[in-house]
């Protein structure tokens, strides 16, 4: 039987409340957070390992020889894995974060426990000698030296994965680490110190306050500097989940790496390959290659016809070693056609007739600015008809303004059935419609208009205002002889449909003459 120790004893059970409390707090204030429930269960198992070891030096009553001891060294097989992973786990290291690793962490602890259970008939674990005290524990058999190196190689491992990221971060992440790295070092020096014989108190272990002291860190880290709340997200999770294509390129324009999205944007499985050449990878693309592949820093807009309209926001950056040596070229797009399209169609909107789904006012001045500029210097002519259906307002009191929807929808199919692919067709306003005839005289553009007129007349025969039928009226203008602005073509083709109505309607006037 151990010698009671109440005074350490005391200091072991409120390390391990302190432990059982820090738990309790990082649920609370991280439950959904990665690499939480590796810290709940660290604090759980020093916690379990702090008070069986207080029982034990206590002297405390136990159902069997080395109860306490044996309890403790459940924590203490534990403790070490529960470390690494945590380590593993806000590292970011995910080649070693697999449950194959869970399960190979806690192989060895089982077995050792297992043997430690069995000592009585073996003795590899204690070497068949009586517990007293931890200087008992140091000459211990085999397998308690297996465990000693095993707990260290599972720490160091840890402390190597700590640096290492701590290298490749900055700012909050790398104060966290910093900490973390503090807790895990201060009861590996400590117990190796203990192992040695150095440290003040030789027959007691105090490897566990240490651990203690490593998780009220931890808690502290919790609470200070927001442990947990910024885990960086290791490469492949963050690369290979991006919805956009990525594709890294060295100095020498060959690839380096890309993700799958890249992958099925340029053809799919063997499209791309590391050390490929660029030019080969963008084969696909080719306005990338001629019009961009020599760009270090450029952000663009990319438009494919085939297999379907599609639009991409491509940006290029430069990567630079710390030494601002040129590495090579980060190439990131995304498929922006929902958005593209979206824009488009409500640019269609915008200079659309909701109702015939012609061209409206707002998007003739553009056309006809343009038109002008063009025919004046390619010396064409261009005819401008300005056309209005006849007693409208009789027609709307006569049968309603579904009526007169009907009738207006159905002549601007009429308009652009009876005109030619170079003529655009436009709602003027309210009942009057505007067609616009590049390269075609004025006579022959009142021709067509009365091709316009017997039609819609023949069409609407149905409908009768007051005494007369539903018909149309146009006036006609020739650029240049009527007008040499949109302005002046205007007013001179509204002047003949006014002459047109004036005429007693029903007809079609250009250039001042009726036809």
């Amino acid at each position: 039987m151990p010698h009671p120790n109440t005074g350490i004893s005391a200091i072991l059970f409120t390390a391990g409340a302190l432990c059982l409390a820090g738990g309790f707090i990082a649920f609370q204030t991280r439950k959904n957070t990665p690499g939480i429930f590796s810290l709940i269960s660290l604090m759980l198992n020093l916690c379990l390992w702090d008070v069986s070891y207080g029982l034990f030096l206590a002297g405390a009553s136990q159902p069997y020889p080395n109860f306490w001891m044996y309890s403790a060294y459940i924590g203490v097989v534990f403790t070490p894995p529960s470390v690494l992973w945590f380590i593993i786990q806000i590292t970011g290291a995910k080649k070693w974060a697999a449950p194959s690793t869970i399960i190979s962490l806690c192989v060895t602890p089982i077995v050792i426990l297992a043997l430690l259970a069995t000592d009585s008939y073996h003795g590899l674990f204690f070497g068949r000698r009586q517990i007293e005290n931890a200087e008992m524990i140091l000459s211990g058999g085999p397998v308690f030296w297996v465990n000693v190196v095993y707990a260290y190689i599972l720490i160091l491992s840890g402390l190597i994965l700590l640096a290492r990221r701590f290298k490749l971060t900055s700012g909050m992440y790398r104060k966290q680490l910093a900490t973390v790295f503090l807790g895990v070092s201060v009861p590996l020096l400590g117990n190796f110190l203990f192992v040695l014989k150095l440290t003040p108190l030789p027959t007691i272990d105090h490897t566990p306050l240490l651990f203690t002291l490593t998780g009220i860190i931890f808690i502290y880290a919790l609470l200070r500097y927001r442990l947990l709340d910024v885990i960086p997200i290791a490469r492949d999770v963050l690369i290979e989940n991006m919805s956009d294509g990525v594709i890294v390129l060295d100095a020498q324009s060959r690839i380096v790496d890309f993700n799958p999205v890249a992958l099925q944007t340029l053809g799919g499985t063997g499209a791309l390959q590391i050390g490929q050449p660029a030019s080969e990878a963008f084969a696909p693309w080719p306005r990338l290659i001629t019009d961009f592949f020599e760009s270090v820093d450029l952000r663009t807009e990319l438009s494919f016809e085939q297999p379907r309209r599609t639009f991409y926001d491509l940006k290029i950056s430069p990567l630079y070693d710390s030494r601002s040596n040129f590495l090579g070229r980060l190439i990131v797009w995304r498929d922006i056609t929902p958005l593209k399209t979206a824009h488009i169609e409500l640019q269609e909107l915008a200079i659309r007739d909701p109702l015939t789904g012609l061209y409206n006012r707002r998007y003739l001045n553009d056309v006809l600015t343009r038109e002008l500029a063009h025919a004046a210097r390619e010396n064409y002519l261009i005819s401008l008809a300005i056309i209005d259906i006849d007693d409208f307002k009789l027609l709307n009191d006569s049968y309603g303004h579904a009526a007169g929807d009907n009738v207006l929808r159905n002549f601007a199919k009429q308009l652009l059935g009876q005109t030619r692919e170079i003529d655009t067709v436009y709602r003027y306003g309210g009942e009057e419609f505007l067609t616009l005839m590049p390269n075609c005289a004025s006579a022959h553009a009142a021709q067509i208009a009365e091709r316009w007129r017997h039609s819609f007349q023949k069409v609407n025969a149905i409908y009768k205002a007051a005494s007369n039928k539903i018909t149309i009226s146009c006036g006609i203008a020739e650029f240049p002889v009527n007008g040499k602005t949109i302005e002046e073509l205007i007013a001179a083709a509204d002047q003949f449909l006014y002459q047109a109505k004036a005429a007693g309607k029903n007809c079609v006037v250009a250039n001042a003459q009726t036809k």
